[in-house]
């Protein structure tokens, strides 16, 4: 009993001395304890609210992504999910006959469950992204392929070593040539591999969403188109690009030109 008065008049004793100062006193306690307080509730808030965005903009991707691949696949399953990011797998559909394999989904989104980020975003903006991989169906590619528009400096200077190492390709096409860095591991194989209309005009489809394109058979998987989820972002146009851009690589992969002597 004796601990329980004790506690009891020091707790009491303290709201005590607290609720008879002056208005002064309180409001700079007020003042002090409003600083802290506001990042305790703006960091716990962003834990809640910024993951929630994030599952929302999966969400919403992978439902619209089973809409544009309903001929390929009867559902996408979400794995690996975290705050910013996860993995779709699909259940490919058993009638169709692909021009991929290995599929997967990948998404990278904004740490907008961290007050850093978020103060970034507010001067870069967001960047959410998708990657859409696979593996050809028909087998490896004895080339590179990295396509990567020339405004991503970000993407140029990350890959800056293997870019080095391979031979800038030029198509003849302004408006590409322009936008686009274009390399392969030579000037003849990557100019072939490049040299199909369909696929040239897809791509300039989604140019403006289109962060880097790889076909690497040292990457598994080694076709990767990563793209940028925003109001730009047409995920039809993706998918024909996606499409296209498998089924070019099953065309080339067996063809002498692309062959290393």
């Amino acid at each position: 009993m004796t601990v329980f008065f004790v506690f009891a008049e020091a707790l009491f004793g303290n709201y005590t001395r607290f609720f008879l100062q002056d208005s002064n006193s309180i409001v700079d306690y007020f003042i002090v304890f409003l600083g802290p307080g506001t990042v305790l509730f703006f960091t716990f808030y962003l834990l809640w609210a910024g993951r929630r965005k994030n599952h929302k903009i999966m969400k919403l991707t992978r439902e619209a992504l089973l809409e544009v691949f309903a001929n390929e696949f009867d559902d996408l399953v979400m794995d690996q999910m975290s705050s910013n990011g996860g993995l779709l797998y699909p259940k490919y559909k058993l009638s169709r006959d692909l021009s991929f394999k290995d599929f997967r989904a990948v998404f990278a989104l904004e740490e907008r469950h961290l007050m850093l980020s978020v103060i970034i975003s507010w001067f870069t903006g967001s960047n959410d992204y998708i990657a859409l991989e696979a593996n050809s169906k028909k087998g490896k590619i004895p080339t590179k392929i990295q396509i990567i528009p020339n405004h991503e400096e970000g993407q140029i200077k990350k890959h800056q070593d293997l870019l080095y190492k391979l031979d800038e390709i030029e198509l003849g096409v302004k408006k590409l040539d322009e936008y686009f860095m274009l390399k392969a591991t030579s000037q003849r194989t990557g100019t072939y591999f490049l040299g199909d209309k369909n696929l040239l005009k897809v791509m300039y489809s989604v140019r403006k969403v289109l962060v880097r394109i790889s076909v690497d058979s040292a990457d598994d998987p080694a076709i990767r188109v990563y793209s940028r989820i925003d109001k730009d972002l047409d995920l039809e146009k993706l998918h024909a690009f996606f499409l296209a851009l498998c089924a070019r690589v099953n065309e080339v992969s067996e063809k002498a030109v692309m062959k290393k002597r």
